[in-house]
């Protein structure tokens, strides 16, 4: 960090000493056009005008040095995450057709990753995916909407005692995550690419913050979700709960997606005000959750029922808690320090 002293110059403008080193590592020359753009806390970002090569994010994974196949998968999804476009994995000897096997189902479940060159002792990936196609905010909004719809159908599965429909919830969560770990990616993206920032609809470096916040969170809901079908499915050969202990589930589902869908939509619009009102709503959620667990105790004999439906309540509660967290990072995202002066000032 350099500290530089503004020179006011003829005609009333301002001028501001580069330092030789950034000049000489860029290979800039005297003349060269120079991009100044302001940021939303009122910091000034400089560029060369011409386009910064992009240059391909390369990874490659010795066998050898992981104790199982699940931690070297584990670490080929987080290098897609960080925005690896290619990742090679290779071995001191032959891989074995199952352990390839296992490593090619990454398809399924990581967005864009292909099989691109393939050899006995090595396999290769290619992210395929063009990372200006997919907006942020877009993104976000289908994870939101996968949410909820994974919460509806796991509350109707438990209050239809409807098995199938949970196995389906907890496939499709699948799905969810899928977008989630693309979202993710763009951001890592957009913090090390100022191009692909733009591109994908992130204005600073607080927003990428903001953003991998927000997607973290709708990763609980969805995991959360797809925890409600498990428990369902615990419940395939056990007796029917009563109405009353359904209708107590319903009426806590109904404020809890309600909760979710505003905490989005307040990120979104940028609307505090909204966001404001869900963090209000958690202590109605818990004064729910507490009028159906003494219902359970009061209504339910067998103890592994009670005991689910104690857990359904639970993953319930554990949803508003991230749509409270979700309103956090709305907040997070409007009330910068130079906005609040703005509003001082007003």
């Amino acid at each position: 960090m350099e500290i530089r002293k503004l020179q006011k110059i003829k005609g009333g403008s301002f001028t501001l000493s580069i330092p030789k080193k950034w000049v000489d590592k860029r290979k800039l020359k005297s003349g060269q056009q120079m991009v100044i753009s302001e940021e939303d806390n009122g910091s000034l970002h400089i560029y060369p005008v011409t386009k910064p090569s992009e240059e391909s994010m390369k990874v490659t994974l010795l066998m050898e040095e992981f104790p199982n196949i699940e931690a070297l998968e584990y670490h080929v999804a987080t290098y897609y995450i960080q925005g690896a476009d290619q990742i090679d994995v290779v071995s001191k000897k032959i891989i074995p057709a199952e352990q390839k096997r296992k490593l090619k189902l990454l398809r399924l479940a990581v967005p864009g990753i292909e099989v691109s060159e393939e050899g006995a002792n090595r396999i290769s990936f290619q992210i395929l995916i063009d990372s200006a196609a997919f907006h942020v905010e877009s993104l976000l909004r289908k994870t939101s909407a996968f949410s909820l719809n994974l919460q509806e159908d796991a509350v109707k599965a438990i209050v239809n005692w409807n098995f199938p429909l949970a196995r389906e919830v907890i496939e499709r969560s699948g799905e969810a995550l899928r977008h989630y770990r693309l979202t993710i990616r763009q951001v890592a993206l957009a913090s090390i690419s100022r191009s692909i920032a733009k591109k994908v609809g992130v204005k600073s470096c607080q927003e990428c913050v903001t953003f991998a916040m927000m997607a973290r969170d709708l990763s609980r809901l969805v995991y959360h979700c797809a925890q409600i079908a498990t428990n369902v499915l615990s419940l395939e050969k056990k007796k029917k709960v009563s109405e009353g202990v359904l209708n107590l589930i319903k009426t806590l589902s109904r404020l809890v997606y309600g909760m979710q869908q505003d905490a989005v939509q307040s990120f979104l619009e940028k609307d505090t005000k909204l966001a404001v009102q869900v963090l209000r709503k958690m202590s109605d959620v818990r004064e729910k959750e507490n009028n159906l667990l003494k219902e359970v105790m009061a209504d339910v004999k067998d103890i592994d029922t009670a005991v689910t439906m104690g857990l359904i309540g639970r993953d319930l509660r554990r949803i508003a808690g991230y749509s409270v967290a979700i309103a956090d990072d709305t907040m997070n995202r409007v009330l910068t320090p130079t906005q609040l002066y703005s509003s001082m000032k007003e």
